[in-house]
C-alpha cells in the first residue's frame, strides 16, 4: 500500500525558507512530527527528509545522484560520526587517484604546524591591537594557512582582496539567498589568479617548493602518462581552499560555545576527553553546513512512498542532529551528551600521535582549541545571533572580542 509523503500546507514556501533559512526544514518536520515532507521552494517542489533510515537513503548513488546545481552540497561529502551527520573534509579524496601520492602524512603534519604558526603570529599581533573581529581574524588567518600549505604565493598588499574572493567563493547562500552572482564572480578571479600562477611554474618562471601540493598537482601524471590540465590541477585546488577555509567556522563556532558556556573553559583546560565531547557537540549544535541535495535517478519506492524520477531530495543534516526522538533536549549545548559514548578518543589534546585517528576537521579544531582554551578575554555586549540562511553558518554580526592579559596566553 502506497503512503502519501504528507504535503506542507500552501502553494509555495520560497519567503517562509528566506525568512527562516535552514531552519525551516526542521521546523516544518517537527511541526509535522515527520521525517519526510514534500513542499515547494523558488518553484520547484522538493522533498525534505531527515534521520537515520534518510541518510542511508540519500547516500544511496543507484537511486539519487548529486544535483548538479549545487555540487558543493553532494550527498557524497556527507558522513556521520557518533550519531553526528556533517559534510566530510579532506578524508574525501582519498578516493581520488592522485591522493596518494600529492596528500602524504607529512603533508597533513605540515598543515598542523602552518595552522600553529599563523595562530603564534595572530596572538602577537593581538597584543599590539587587542580589540578584534574574531570571524575576520579567523577568515584571514585560514585563507593564508591554506595557500602556505598549498604553496600558493600571495602577496600582502593582495591579501584583502583574496581573503574576500575566497570567503565568497566559500559562502554557498548569504542571507539574501542563493549568492550566485558574487560567488561566479569572485570564482572567475580566483581561477584567473591560480591558472596564471600554474602557468608561470611549468614555464619555469616562477619557483614553487617541490613537497608543495601545488607543485605535485602540477606535475602530476594520470596513469596513462598525462599531466592535468591547467583548468583540472584548478579546480582540485580550488576544491581544497573551499574545504579547509570552510573549516574556520568550526573554529569561530568553538570560540562562540566557549563565550556562551564559559563554565565549561576550566573542565575543558584538564579533563581531555571532554575537549572531544567539546568538539563532537560543537559539530552538532552549530551544523555549519546544513543540508546536502540530491536528485533522483529513476522512480522508486522508499518506506511505502513514491520517489519519481528527477525528484529533487534534501537531507537536513542540522534537522538530523536535532531530532528530538534521538537527542535528549536537542537544543541545548550540552558536550557531556557524548561522555563514555565516542568511537574514539585522543590521550592528549594535540598529541600528534593520535591525530591520525581523528578527520582533519576534528585534528584542526583541537590544535585550536588548544589556543583558544589559554587565551583571556571580555565580550563586548553584542548580539551573537546566526542568520539560518548562510551556508556555510556564521554569527551575524562577526564575534567582537577584546584580549586582556599581561602574558596573553599561557604557555602553548
Amino acid at each position: 500500500m502506497v503512503k502519501p509523503i504528507v504535503q506542507d500546507k500552501g502553494m509555495d514556501h520560497t519567503i517562509d525558507f528566506l525568512r527562516e533559512g535552514y531552519f525551516y526544514f526542521s521546523k516544518r518536520m517537527n511541526a509535522y512530527d515527520e521525517d519526510v515532507i514534500q513542499s515547494r521552494i523558488f518553484g520547484r517542489k522538493l522533498i525534505m527528509t531527515r534521520g537515520k533510515e534518510a541518510l542511508e537513503l540519500i547516500k544511496n548513488s543507484t537511486m539519487l545522484e548529486p544535483e548538479k546545481s549545487i555540487t558543493e552540497l553532494s550527498p557524497n561529502l556527507l558522513t556521520e560520526e557518533n550519531g553526528i551527520c556533517y559534510l566530510a573534509d579532506i578524508d574525501y579524496y582519498y578516493e581520488k587517484e592522485w591522493f596518494p601520492q600529492v596528500l602524504t602524512a607529512e603533508q597533513r603534519k605540515e598543515l598542523e604546524s602552518i595552522i600553529r604558526q599563523r595562530w603564534e603570529e595572530r596572538i602577537e599581533a593581538w597584543k599590539i591591537n587587542p580589540s578584534i573581529h574574531f570571524v575576520a581574524e579567523m577568515e584571514e588567518m585560514w585563507v593564508i594557512a591554506v595557500c602556505n600549505w598549498l604553496g600558493i604565493p600571495i602577496r600582502a598588499n593582495n591579501l584583502k582582496q583574496r581573503t574576500t574572493d575566497i570567503q565568497e567563493f566559500v559562502q554557498l547562500f548569504s542571507k539574501y539567498g542563493l549568492n550566485r552572482w558574487k560567488r561566479h564572480q569572485a570564482k572567475k578571479r580566483i581561477e584567473k589568479w591560480l591558472i596564471f600562477l600554474v602557468r608561470q611554474l611549468r614555464a619555469g618562471r616562477i619557483h614553487i617548493d617541490e613537497e608543495k601540493i601545488l607543485y605535485k598537482l602540477s606535475w602530476y601524471e594520470d596513469k596513462s602518462g598525462h599531466i592535468l590540465s591547467n583548468k583540472e590541477v584548478v579546480h582540485e585546488l580550488l576544491t581544497l581552499i573551499r574545504s579547509f577555509v570552510a573549516s574556520s567556522r568550526w573554529v569561530v563556532f568553538s570560540q562562540l560555545a566557549l563565550i556562551e558556556n564559559p563554565e565549561l573553559k576550566e573542565r575543558l583546560q584538564d579533563d581531555q576527553e571532554y575537549v572531544h565531547c567539546f568538539i563532537h557537540e560543537v559539530i552538532r549544535y552549530y551544523s555549519i553546513i546544513s543540508f546536502v541535495a540530491a536528485k533522483t535517478k529513476q522512480q522508486f519506492f522508499w518506506r511505502d512512498m513514491f520517489f519519481p524520477k528527477n525528484q529533487l531530495v534534501l537531507f537536513d543534516i542540522r534537522g538530523t542532529n536535532y531530532h528530538p526522538d534521538v537527542w535528549s533536549e536537542p537544543e541545548v549545548f550540552r558536550p557531556d551528551r557524548f561522555l563514555g559514548k565516542l568511537s574514539h578518543i585522543g590521550t592528549e589534546l594535540s598529541n600528534e600521535s593520535d591525530s591520525d585517528k581523528d578527520s582533519v576537521t576534528v585534528q584542526l579544531m583541537k590544535l585550536s582549541l588548544s589556543y583558544l582554551l589559554r587565551t583571556d578575554w571580555i565580550v563586548p555586549d553584542q548580539a551573537l545571533n546566526c542568520h539560518g540562511s548562510e551556508v556555510p553558518a556564521r554569527p551575524q554580526n562577526d564575534i567582537r572580542l577584546e584580549f586582556y592579559h599581561e602574558d596573553f596566553v599561557k604557555d602553548i
